[in-house]
């Protein structure tokens, strides 16, 4: 079963409250969207899936991404999602 609980979780986007070590994400205006990327996700070592859910002008969002445990093993910092660290 793929856990999926994080989506409930009221989150801004990475973009718009850094979160630590996020490196990759995807929105989607619907759960059910969110949920389907999930079985088609492969994760490596020392890296988790994290997400959550909020609202924007459009209305609401829930996205989907990936928190590595090391920034340098993720590889080149440019090719983190959105240009931002998510460090801060």
């Amino acid at each position: 079963m793929i856990r999926d609980d994080f989506l409930e979780e009221a989150r801004e986007l990475p973009s718009v409250q850094p979160m630590e070590r996020v490196v990759a994400w995807s929105v989607f205006r619907s759960r059910d969207d969110a949920r389907a990327l999930l079985q088609h996700v492969h994760l490596a070592q020392g890296q988790a899936l994290v997400g959550g859910h909020g609202r924007d002008s459009v209305g609401e969002y829930w996205w989907v991404g990936v928190q590595v445990q090391d920034l340098s093993a993720w590889g080149n910092s440019s090719a983190i999602n959105k240009g931002r660290r998510g460090d801060s």
